[in-house]
């Protein structure tokens, strides 16, 4: 009976009112004055659900009781202007609120780009901490706001701090858009030991940044041109870091990484090198050798010349070519085929 008092051409549909407050409704409507028992019978409905929609109905007015409690039908215009009226004036004066909220904030903002273009000007002493997850926001922000053109990035990965710089190097193509020329030294280990870091710095080299590698770098670090330099917060949280503005600073931190810049070797040649490896001969001899006396990935990686992460793409092979259990296994079968 509820289901037939509303059809899905109602124009009520979407109505917040329930299927059994608009079948209450119409009831006491039909029926006049009603006896509040004689509803529930009528609709066939449980008790506690009919007390329940009989609530709602009459906390909004659209019911009431007259002098001997029965149940009459109220005007919906009346609820409009006693209820909805309301909540309409408060939606307008929360609107306002926050519009005068929003020219405030974006007054506040001018000041603060004000401040920041004349500390900025001045110089600054300021070393700021900020926590884990919040850096590369801040960075792409100091970016925007200081009209950095130039990012120099040192990539030691040795802490949570990595995952930043990762951050930084997946941000290069919507950088790039802006302007903003990145150059990157990472080292050579990080590339080998984190496919996420090697991921990043490729991808960032595709989308035209400098990318160059090093075997170590002593410490990581993001520069934005002479405006800001983040880096690692010593003894802090994993991942959070420093924000570093004074000037003195930052020619020092400037002066690391173009040490870094001219022993470094392009990312790009680097992975001409390893595709060279792969295929050469003696550089497999070699691995073989060292794989039988037991050598570690990084041993074996430093003696034949090449990335760990090529060393282990060759022992991986080498494996599975002989099927052996393990790559000490594949090192003895191989070199007594040979």
């Amino acid at each position: 009976m509820l289901e037939a008092g509303r059809g899905q051409s109602d124009p009520h549909a979407t109505s917040i009112l329930d299927d059994m407050s608009w079948a209450v409704y119409r009831c006491i409507l039909n029926r006049g004055r009603t006896e509040v028992d004689a509803v529930p019978e009528q609709l066939g409905l449980s008790v506690p659900s009919f007390n329940e929609c009989l609530e709602r109905l009459l906390r909004l007015r659209l019911l009431h009781r007259d002098a001997k409690g029965r149940l009459v039908a109220g005007r919906p215009d009346a609820v409009a202007a006693n209820i909805v009226g309301p909540l309409e004036k408060q939606i307008m004066e929360f609107r306002d609120e926050a519009e005068r909220l929003n020219d405030d904030l974006h007054r506040l903002m001018s000041m603060y780009r004000r401040h920041r273009e004349q500390h900025m000007r001045h110089g600054s002493d300021t070393i700021g901490m900020i926590p884990e997850g919040v850096g590369i926001n801040l960075l792409v922000s100091e970016i925007a706001e200081g009209n950095v053109r130039k990012v120099l990035l040192l990539h030691a990965g040795t802490d949570g701090f990595g995952g930043l710089l990762n951050q930084v190097l997946a941000e290069t193509a919507s950088l790039s858009e802006r302007g903003v020329r990145v150059r990157a030294v990472c080292a050579a280990e990080v590339l080998d030991d984190d496919s996420a870091a090697w991921r990043c710095a490729s991808t960032a080299a595709r989308a035209g940044a400098l990318v160059r590698v090093v075997p170590q770098v002593a410490g990581s670090l993001v520069i934005l041109d002479g405006h800001a330099a983040f880096i690692p917060a010593a003894g802090g949280q994993a991942g959070s870091a420093v924000v570093v503005r004074q000037t003195t600073v930052l020619d020092m931190l400037r002066d690391a990484f173009e040490q870094h810049w001219p022993e470094a070797s392009s990312l790009e040649k680097e992975a001409e090198l390893d595709a060279e490896a792969l295929t050469n001969d003696e550089v497999k001899r070699r691995i073989l050798r060292l794989l039988v006396q037991g050598a570690r990935d990084g041993v074996i990686a430093r003696r034949v010349g090449i990335s760990v992460r090529t060393c282990r793409r060759h022992i991986a092979e080498l494996v599975e070519q002989v099927g052996a259990e393990s790559r000490l296994q594949a090192g003895f079968l191989m070199a007594g085929r040979d």
